[in-house]
């Protein structure tokens, strides 16, 4: 990310904070946030496997672990955003996970593999100077470089009746454009808000003897 952009990102972020506190409107969704239906369906393929390793990429107040912790997950968590103010109160939540300030679009970034990688609201804001699809696309290309199952991220859509000014709304058919240039495996989500969608990426994309990727076949065993 730019500079300029990033100042940017952490002074907005800031001056949410220094309004609201700690809420859901810091993070820029509104009053009531609906962050769990977010993280239901972002978290879904992690709390598949509950002993697993989980970067919450752009994590906030790392309300993520809570949500993963309540439904049953008991894995290594760790988060990184570029907003230190909002990374204190995380460690003042949480003081004992690893928490780090960290672009992973930056050449110095250095992390390492996780299970599952997620992204919960960090591509909606409109750049000031950079290009926001140039951005997620190397974004993406960082994150689905640390996970070894899966990468899941959201976007506001395209596919609305009206769009935020300073937001920034992504094509969901860009996007899935961009998930297959990383895997054959892909599942795009535009069922669970009218506004938003999600995206995961898989890492294991073998398909079986009968061309079916092998995950999902192995689903179907005692079902043909």
């Amino acid at each position: 990310m730019d500079q300029v952009d990033r100042r940017d990102y952490v002074d907005r972020y800031r001056a949410r904070l220094h309004q609201y506190g700690y809420s859901p409107e810091t993070l820029g969704w509104g009053k009531h946030g609906r962050q769990e239906v977010r993280f239901a369906v972002l978290a879904e393929q992690a709390l598949l496997a509950p002993e697993s390793a989980v970067l919450d990429y752009g994590c906030g107040f790392a309300d993520l672990y809570d949500f993963l912790r309540a439904h049953g997950w008991r894995g290594r968590y760790t988060g990184v955003d570029i907003v230190p103010d909002l990374l204190a109160i995380a460690s003042e939540r949480h003081p004992d996970l690893d928490l780090r300030e960290l672009d992973v679009t930056g050449d110095d970034a250095r992390l390492d593999e996780f299970d599952f990688v997620i992204a919960s609201g960090v591509f909606n804001a409109k750049l000031k100077v950079g290009d926001n699809r140039e951005h997620i696309a190397r974004a993406l290309r960082a994150l689905f470089g640390m996970t070894r199952t899966a990468l899941s991220v959201d976007f506001l859509s395209t596919h609305v009746d009206f769009q935020k000014p300073d937001g920034w709304h992504t094509d969901p058919a860009w996007i899935l454009g961009q998930a297959k240039s990383l895997s054959r495996r892909v599942l795009l989500r535009h069922d669970y808000m009218p506004y938003e969608f999600s995206v995961t990426v898989f890492k294991d994309e073998t398909v079986s003897e009968r061309n079916v990727f092998e995950t999902f076949e192995r689903r179907l065993v005692g079902r043909d």
